[in-house]
C-alpha cells in the first residue's frame, strides 16, 4: 500500500529525481491514517 501511494505522489510530481524519501513518508503517513481510520481509532 504504501509503495502505491508513493508512487502516485511522485507520479503528480512528473517523478522528478529527488523527493522518493520524502514521497515515502507522505505514503506512510496516508496510509497509516486510512488503517487507523478503518480501525475506529
Amino acid at each position: 500500500m504504501i509503495a502505491d501511494a508513493a508512487y502516485y505522489l511522485a507520479e503528480k510530481r512528473n517523478f522528478a529525481p529527488g523527493h522518493e524519501q520524502e514521497d515515502w513518508l507522505a505514503a506512510e503517513a496516508e496510509v497509516d491514517a486510512l488503517l487507523r481510520k478503518r480501525r475506529g481509532a
